[in-house]
């Protein structure tokens, strides 16, 4: 895992690591903008997605997964 091979994140506080998470999601966006096969694959997640909506969560119901799991461990 990333997070292994950077153990200064485990330090960080829920809300540091969630809006890390949001900017790391902020950055990937950009790098879709500007590497095609990137692109390429975002627009076929979303195609899958689109296709079967209930594949997928949202940001709510992922957000709370993560929370549930912090305040079990």
């Amino acid at each position: 895992m990333v997070i292994e091979q950077h153990p200064s994140l485990h330090a960080l506080s829920l809300e540091d690591k969630l809006q890390l998470s949001e900017e790391l999601c902020m950055d990937a966006m950009l790098d879709v903008q500007r590497n095609p096969a990137l692109r390429e694959r975002v627009q076929t997640r979303m195609e899958e997605y689109r296709a079967d909506p209930d594949s997928g969560l949202s940001w709510e119901e992922l957000k709370g997964r993560i929370l549930s799991r912090q305040k079990i461990a």
